[in-house]
């Protein structure tokens, strides 16, 4: 069973679907480990690409550091909090994820944002690099839809909490080159 689920991280991850339906809700990684990326930075190592995605093991690396010089350990969620998303059609997924949740700091508490959540960055590969072009705000990946509205580039609305008796919607519309919210009807 432990290779179907990297097998299934490993398709989410790159996108691997030869059909052309492209999904249309965020889904959670299941494979990824942030405890594992914490380890491998501890040991000097790299770190396995299923279990710690390069942006993940990036922010991660920052919150050690921020974490050491708060006179902290970083500990890192042995079931991590990442979700994935292709928002572009470019059949790669963009990964979804905030630091709270995900690792914690002893004795600081650098990665809370109190009674809200965090809003979650939304990472996306660019010439090589993984960019940041939004923070969402949401609970599950559940909630996170692509909207109807694509622009030329390919990048399409997200919505979230699309779905039925939601209170509270949000569109993110892709402005160029980053997601800006607004307060969707």
């Amino acid at each position: 069973m432990p290779t179907l689920r990297y097998l299934l991280a490993t398709a989410l991850l790159i996108g691997a679907f030869d059909g052309n339906a492209q999904p249309v809700r965020a889904t959670k990684l299941t494979s990824v480990s942030p405890a594992h990326c914490v380890a491998a930075l501890e040991r000097g190592e790299g770190a396995d690409l299923l279990r710690c995605p390069t942006p993940l093991r990036l922010a991660v690396a920052e919150a050690q550091r921020a974490c050491r010089e708060a006179g902290g350990n970083l500990a890192g969620a042995v079931e991590g909090d990442v979700w994935a998303i292709d928002v572009n059609a470019d059949r790669r997924n963009e990964l979804v994820f905030a630091l709270e949740g995900n690792v914690t700091c002893s004795d600081a508490n650098l990665f809370s944002c109190g009674t809200v959540r965090c809003p979650r960055a939304l990472y996306e590969l660019r010439d090589g690099t993984w960019t940041v072009v939004g923070n969402i705000s949401a609970d599950s990946p559940e909630q996170v839809t692509l909207g109807t509205t694509q622009a030329a580039d390919g990048h399409r609305s997200l919505e979230v909490c699309a779905r039925d008796r939601c209170r509270e919607r949000w569109i993110y519309q892709w402005v160029g080159s980053h997601y800006e919210a607004s307060a969707g009807a």
